[in-house]
């Protein structure tokens, strides 16, 4: 079984720091053959000692092996795949479509299998419970933290979103008890988001996280999370699957919250539609 391959199904049972090593190497994969065990230790959070011992967990005699075979790895795939292993350069674009199409399901069917009888109700409460809302993600995530924002507000919650790193710290320095900030982000490690939510949290905030790793430093600093299943390559940052499986548990959440507001969340809806109605209205002629 190759690297990373192994890192999406290890042979073994790997630790948290296991955890944070793999998560780090498929993200920095081409970048990772060029790093020193010290770099490697401090960008996963973990020790030396750890590294190496992860190496050897992944069948090779040390670190310095296991960097050039991930070298070796990255550059063939990168010659050989346009996407993931699944895909072709040469097959019709229908056959891609059903093999991303069975992506994405799968993607949501293993982020509902997963979630823990009860998370959504618990995540619920404590957006019910709050003043105010805070949805903060960087890049891709950003643009979902941006867009949840909105859909709470238009059913009478105060929420506001960002993409931007200066207004998330803005929003922490000004949180306080009663504010819950959702924080969105694939791999849970994201500098600037990190650094946002734990000055929240000591502002006195609630955190709630939506990632894919349940090992992040993220999820270790948040009240509750929300843990979903889909991977990206190499070449698919900002796949379709990891923007589907955001959306969904946060659609999931939007919902739920919706059937516990009942009247409240159709009338503030319906109030915000009839001022649409009326800006958009036909022109004076």
């Amino acid at each position: 079984m190759q690297i990373l391959e192994q890192l999406e199904h290890p042979a073994f049972r790997p630790s948290k720091t296991d955890r944070r090593l793999m998560a780090y190497i498929r993200e920095h994969a081409t970048e990772v053959p060029h790093a020193t065990i010290r770099e490697l230790a401090e960008a996963a959070e973990t020790t030396e000692p750890t590294v190496t011992r992860f190496a050897k967990k992944m069948g090779f005699e040390g670190l310095q092996a296991f960097k050039v075979a991930l070298a070796e790895e990255v550059t063939e795939r990168s010659n050989r795949y346009i996407i993931n292993r699944s895909i072709e350069r040469d097959e019709p674009a229908l056959v891609t479509g059903r093999k991303l199409l069975d992506t994405n399901i799968a993607a949501l069917e293993r982020t509902l299998e997963h979630l823990p009888e009860g998370r959504i109700e618990a995540c619920t409460a404590l957006l019910l419970g709050a003043q105010r809302l805070r949805f903060v993600g960087l890049g891709n995530s950003g643009f979902t933290a941006r867009d949840t924002a909105y859909r709470f507000y238009r059913i009478g919650l105060d929420s506001i979103g960002t993409d931007n790193s200066h207004e998330m710290y803005i929003m922490a320095a000004l949180a306080k008890a009663g504010d819950v900030f959702v924080a969105i982000s694939h791999s849970g490690r994201s500098p600037e988001v990190l650094a946002a939510i734990r000055a929240a949290r000591e502002s006195g905030a609630k955190i709630l996280v939506v990632t894919s790793d349940e090992a992040s430093p993220m999820v270790a600093a948040a009240d509750l999370s929300l843990v979903y299943d889909a991977k990206e390559s190499l070449l698919e940052t900002g796949s379709i699957a990891v923007k589907m499986a955001q959306s969904f548990l946060l659609d999931l959440l939007y919902t739920q919250v919706v059937k516990e507001l009942g009247d409240r969340a159709i009338e503030s809806k319906q109030k915000t539609a009839q001022v649409f109605r009326r800006a958009e209205g036909p022109l004076e002629s």
